[in-house]
């Protein structure tokens, strides 16, 4: 259509405010009730800028990505907006099991794939990856939670992806905080903050700023950090804190050499004993497990530790939930974490694990699950 327009005929676009809403995408709700995040225009042109940043980028527009990230989310909008930006081609789906993703990089050939880690943990452990050319795969982006090594090793062996990178953020900053080097070989780091962008982490009763290995909530500031809620104003008024850097609600810490982790959301973490758990870390054990395809720990209420942590496991296909298996996976987590750690609220199998739109794991409604079977006497 342009094509054929006369130079003369075009009309010049019309510049905007920067700060005029330009999209209204909610939070996943993965701890709370989904808050309307408002981002402006020039929360979305800086993510864009940020994240094509060649310093960082590790795609041109000789590449195919393949999107599995809903628009409607901030990671399927930012990834779109970036693919545009560079040039590259796009492939959209509507979702990111195994069985959508793998016949579309065969049938695509695509050369960069984005998902969250629990996706992609499904991916590596599914029967149909014989079944498909992956081949052409060079480049995963993953977030949403760092990726446990025993996974990580699969991606390396079973995909042949060399370069893995780990970006961090929330739909509160348009989606881009961190990013890890290409070339890094560390995938549970969050990487460094993208230009223009500061991160600090502190104490979370104080407030004051901690120094490296010291955990504490990870806040930010930055172009893509947002005005606020829509119709939220008790929230928007809580969202920054008094040197105007936004509360990420994840608890975290970083390295000396300026690398940053992050251990799990300050909601999410279990008090046991008077001490913190990581959901996350225990986790990450139980994956080890070759019978374990899925797994999701949350706090439950304990009589006397007040809460502990209980874990919620999906076994590989052909494996049976025995009391023996159960037993060796309570060994697994004792045998390599403290005490207050052990899964003193249990262990149950089950079929499935309830996930958001993007596939991170709801571990909330697990624990609300829980608790109402106990109330109802049937646990």
């Amino acid at each position: 259509m342009l094509k054929n327009t006369p130079l003369c005929e075009l009309q010049p676009v019309p510049s905007g405010d920067p700060e005029q809403l330009l999209a209204l995408i909610y939070s996943s709700g993965t701890t709370g009730f989904p808050k309307g995040v408002m981002l402006s225009s020039r929360n979305i042109v800086a993510s864009v800028c940020l994240l094509c940043d060649p310093r960082h980028r590790s795609f041109d527009a000789n590449d195919i990505l393949l999107g599995t990230g809903p628009l409607t989310h901030v990671s399927g909008l930012t990834v779109f907006n970036a693919s545009i930006a560079v040039g590259a081609c796009m492939v959209l789906l509507p979702g990111s099991e195994p069985s959508i993703t793998l016949p579309a990089i065969d049938k695509y050939k695509a050369t960069v794939i984005s998902q969250v880690s629990t996706c992609i943990q499904k991916l590596v452990k599914s029967p149909l990856l014989e079944k498909y050319d992956v081949s052409s795969v060079r480049v995963l982006y993953f977030g949403g939670s760092s990726m446990p090594s025993v996974v990580a090793r699969a991606v390396r062996t079973k995909l042949n992806i060399k370069t893995l990178q780990q970006g961090y953020g929330l739909t509160e900053t348009c989606g881009s905080i961190s990013l890890t080097p290409s070339n890094s070989e560390d995938t549970e780091s969050i990487g460094t903050p993208l230009a223009m962008t500061r991160m600090k982490v502190v104490d979370v009763n104080t407030g004051m700023k901690l120094g490296p290995r010291e955990q504490g909530e990870i806040r930010v500031k930055g172009p893509t950090c947002v005005s606020g809620y829509f119709n939220k104003p008790e929230a928007t008024a809580k969202l920054y804190d008094s040197e105007g850097f936004l509360h990420t609600g994840d608890i975290g810490y970083y390295t000396e050499d300026g690398m940053f982790y992050v251990v799990d959301r300050m909601k999410e973490m279990i008090k046991c004993m008077d001490q913190q758990v990581a959901p996350a870390e225990l986790e990450d054990l139980l994956l080890k497990h070759e019978d374990v395809k899925e797994v999701a720990v949350t706090g439950v209420p304990h009589p006397e530790y007040g809460e502990a942590a209980r874990a919620f496991v999906v076994l590989s296909n052909g494996h049976s939930g025995s009391e023996a298996l159960k037993t060796r996976l309570f060994k697994l987590v004792a045998d390599q974490s403290a005490h207050h750690k052990h899964l003193h609220g249990g262990l149950e199998f089950v079929s499935s694990i309830p996930k958001s739109e993007t596939g991170k794991n709801l571990r909330r409604a697990l624990r609300d699950a829980f608790l109402k079977k106990n109330a109802q006497g049937q646990i």
